[in-house]
């Protein structure tokens, strides 16, 4: 009966596939339909007329399958929309959506959208994408990083530029009442189709739900029409689609969005050919202006790029003008060739970019910000006289006759200067023979018809950096790179007692660059709001969130944050950076730079904290705050109260105003407890969960381990070893030792594998100066090590807590402990670590590289890893964040 009943109304959904010699992936599209969630959906597959295999494929997969149906096209249309339309002509479901031949769905992708729609009855639902050159959610930050129910394209028109019509499941009534088709004859329809349907639907909806996979095949043979840019009829056929959308404007009353229309198609697809243009032949770049010239004139006025960023305004300003030539000069400029005509011209302080072809406003649209400066240096020598190098200078567009430039080293500390004592033929010369304890900076000075234009040296731009120290007076000069690249003259005393004394100037000296306005105090009114801002009340829906001391958005921390927002927890979010501008998070939290006024003021008006490190100094407690220590690993060395040296009063102190602000600490396993109590003095409450950080270890999303392999460029056949040595405070010559070791391991294993390099931070600023092996990859600053661990085979270590984490995944784990006694001696273990370890304690590089050249040796220690992971990951269960979620918040 109930077969009947569903051949009588038809399925609910429809599923149009269009394949066009798809031989290497139709199985694996059509597969990822067999395999969906929701059952009540028909698939149609359209095959248009393919040359190789790929109709005999379709037929052998939907044989037997009575959802599946084949229509095979007599001839081949040129395009999708004819085979598209075609699938739509034999569908009969409900609802329809749509897949490329080369594309697949997620496995639960037909479940969520029929859902979405039955939920909002939207005229259509959009879903993500993720595109497979990058892993990346298309539009993530802009469009689907949030739920979006019942809303008109008008009301939110950044929703135009996802043009794709394969995200999205549409109404067949609205398709049909609207007679909306693919148009046929021309490529780049979906941004016809999309675009229409925009326009004519009364409510679209937005899932922030992964549901198709984009295959981008960057380097193909056969290259896809969306990336045969450097065919002109590419350019001509996107241009007719835009027309035909325009068309549609017009025709549907939507006029007065012509300007977000073209402001997409200027920010997105006029970009993607701007960007390719240095590769276009004469004839095409020819036709290309003409095309552009005669379009943007038919839409839009020069206003449309008021907006754009600079070198989007410029260029489509120039485009729009018809000024070939000083288009040609901008893109060559902007990538550092060199200019026909000098261009960069100043008025005051304000730059420009000279069109050939003279315009009334034209420095509304032309200014730029500053004048493109570059180097080189070279030959980079430092003895105890004099500190030289060949400096190149390239200021393009510029004639050299109007700039002149110096070179200058700072002092940091004291704010003395040095200046070059010659200067001749690039090669430049310091005297540093009277130089006094600092670091001194370099940097290069441009004047350019009186501005002043001061460019920092970066490690960057120095072709070979040498190792040099040397001592003179009690004083070593060396070469120093900072942890942001900038090069300078490190001048610091050589006796201990000299530091010390350095170390108590180098305080007064910042004292009194405060006092000189270098550093100002802070201001009578922030004092104010410092103690104000304490008394405010408390929002009981905000969470703040700091990882490894603002550095990282990583750890227990971050994962907690994302199951809250995965589970729909309707709190404010506050995270905690030293540098919030350079990290992206999902959901909607507000980024605040640690230790300004707006980490004070969300501090004091969170209700519950959550970090993994200690923030309880930086604000009192009030009494119905919540403070959730997630702690960062469980612990080998001993720490605390354990340790062999017991810390000093003030640290202890310290540690005690941690601990007493804790309410609740998250512990990994039994063992952990015990010792965080012991080590700590921690009389609190203790959630034995598993670390919310290792519930990706247990679930191993492949997402996440492509996306880490795309980072680094890695293909899946590489097999990758993780070399994550600890920190050695007590050798200053560790950091030489891991170098030695790294460049013997590189030479000594096979082709197929790399080594992915994780130091300490104090190690990878040094690491960064050198160049690695090209099978070595410094991964030191990749934000978070848990995502490591899911890409790699094995993983190389000596003390770190990172064995604990990496043992969940039951990979082999070689221990490198060639100072285990000293190490002992010096931080105190808590277990016989020789006897428990998960894998072959090796004293000896070679010894390591035996297990890595012999990974079936490994299988000896299999059951030491596991035993060691049945004692220290038995609540590892994938549910850890949940947990502590479940605990602290209540949800009801």
């Amino acid at each position: 009966m109930v077969d009947d009943f569903q051949m009588q109304r038809g399925p609910k959904l429809s599923v149009v596939v269009i394949a066009f010699n798809n031989e290497l992936y139709i199985e694996e599209a059509l597969e990822s339909l067999y395999e969906q969630t929701f059952t009540d959906f028909e698939v149609v597959v359209v095959n248009d007329f393919s040359s190789d295999q790929t109709g005999a494929l379709i037929d052998r997969f939907v044989a037997g399958k009575t959802n599946f149906r084949a229509i095979h096209l007599t001839k081949n249309s040129g395009g999708c929309s004819t085979p598209r339309n075609t699938g739509i002509a034999h569908a009969w479901g409900e609802y329809i959506m749509f897949l490329d031949g080369d594309d697949w769905y997620t496995i639960d992708a037909c479940e969520k959208m029929v859902e979405a729609m039955d939920r909002t009855g939207s005229d259509f639902v959009a879903g993500q994408v993720i595109r497979t050159n990058n892993y990346e959610i298309w539009y993530h930050k802009q469009i689907y990083s949030k739920e979006r129910l019942n809303f008109n394209v008008r009301e939110f028109t950044y929703m135009l530029f996802d043009s794709l019509s394969v995200n999205k499941i549409y109404k067949r009534s609205f398709l049909d009442y609207h007679g909306l088709r693919f148009p046929e004859g021309i490529h780049y329809e979906d941004v016809v189709f999309t675009g229409k349907a925009y326009f004519l639907a009364e409510t679209i909806s937005v899932i922030p739900e992964p549901i198709y996979y984009w295959r981008v095949v960057e380097n193909a043979e056969a290259k896809s029409i969306t990336n045969r840019r450097h065919e002109f009829e590419n350019f001509e056929n996107r241009i007719i689609a835009h027309r035909y959308f325009d068309q549609s404007l017009r025709e549907n009353g939507a006029v007065l969005y012509q300007k977000e229309k073209n402001n997409k198609f200027l920010r997105h697809d006029l970009k993607l050919y701007t960007n390719d243009y240095l590769q276009y032949d004469e004839d095409y770049k020819a036709r290309f202006h003409q095309l552009i010239h005669q379009y943007m004139h038919e839409v839009m006025d020069e206003y449309a790029f008021i907006g754009l960023s600079e070198q989007d305004r410029i260029m489509s300003y120039l485009m729009y003008l018809g000024d070939v030539e000083a288009f040609e000069d901008y893109v060559n400029y902007i990538n550092g060739l060199p200019t026909q005509k000098n261009r960069v011209c100043s008025i005051g302080t304000q730059y420009y970019f000279l069109p050939t072809v003279p315009a009334k406003n034209h420095e509304k649209f032309l200014y730029t910000e500053k004048p493109k400066i570059d180097y080189e240096i070279t030959d980079l020598e430092l003895s105890l006289e004099s500190f030289s190098f060949q400096g190149l200078l390239y200021v393009n567009s510029i004639s050299e006759s109007e700039y002149s430039s110096y070179w200058v080293l700072r002092n940091r500390q004291t704010g003395k200067a040095l200046t070059a004592v010659a200067e001749a033929d690039g090669k430049v010369v310091f005297s540093v023979q009277n130089m006094t304890a600092g670091n001194y900076y370099l940097s290069l000075y441009v004047k350019h018809m009186g501005n002043l234009h001061r460019i920092l040296v970066k490690n960057s731009n120095i072709s070979e950096l040498p190792n040099i120290e040397l001592i003179e007076n009690n004083l070593s000069k060396s070469i120093f790179i900072n942890e942001k690249n900038s090069l300078a003259i490190r001048v610091a005393p050589e006796k201990l007692f000299n530091q010390l004394l350095w170390k108590v100037e180098k305080r007064k000296l910042a004292k009194n660059q405060q006092k000189a306005g270098f550093s100002p105090s802070p201001s009578p009114m922030r004092k104010a709001l410092e103690r104000l801002i304490p008394k405010f009340p408390l929002k009981s829906n905000w969470v703040l969130f700091e990882s490894h001391m603002g550095k990282q958005y990583s750890d227990s921390p971050k994962y907690i944050y994302e199951q809250m927002i995965e589970s729909g927890y309707k709190f404010k979010y506050i995270w905690v950076f030293q540098k919030p501008d350079q990290l992206e998070l999902p959901g909607d939290a507000v980024k605040v730079k640690k230790n300004s006024l707006k980490h004070l003021y969300y501090l004091n008006r969170a209700k519950y904290w959550i970090d993994n490190q200690g923030i309880a100094h930086l604000a009192k407690k009030k009494e119905k705050q919540i403070y959730v220590q997630t702690w960062h690993g469980t612990p080998l060395k001993k720490m605390g109260y354990d340790q062999k040296k017991l810390p000093s009063k003030n640290e202890l102190t310290k540690l005690k105003v941690q601990t007493e602000a804790w309410d609740y600490l998250i512990s990994p396993n039994r063992y952990t407890s015990e010792i965080l109590k012991r080590g700590f003095r921690y009389g609190g409450e203790i959630l034995e969960t598993g670390y919310p950080r290792n519930d990706v270890l247990v679930r191993q999303p492949e997402l996440i381990t492509r996306k880490v392999q795309h980072h680094f460029g890695l293909s899946s056949e590489k097999k990758i070893v993780l070399f994550a040595p600890t920190f050695r405070d007590w050798d200053t010559n560790s950091f030489r030792k891991v170098l030695d070791d790294v460049q013997k391991m590189s030479s000594e294993i096979d082709r197929e594998t790399v080594i992915l390099l994780r130091l300490h931070y104090l190690l990878a600023e040094k690491i960064s100066q050198i160049e690695l092996p090209a099978n070595v990859i410094n991964a030191s600053t990749y934000q978070d090590i848990q995502e490591l661990y899911l890409l790699a085979d094995v993983m190389v270590t000596d003390y770190s807590s990172a064995m604990f984490d990496f043992a969940i995944l039951m990979r082999p784990i070689v221990l490198y402990c060639y100072d285990l006694e000293e190490y002992i001696t010096r931080r105190g273990m808590y277990f016989n670590f020789t006897e428990l370890a998960p894998g072959p304690v090796c004293r000896t590089i070679d010894e390591v590289l035996h297990f890595l050249n012999h990974p079936d040796e490994m299988n000896y220690f299999l059951d030491d890893l596991k035993r060691f992971s049945l004692e220290f990951s038995s609540l590892e269960d994938g549910n850890a964040s949940a947990k502590v979620i479940e605990r602290v918040f209540k949800k009801k």
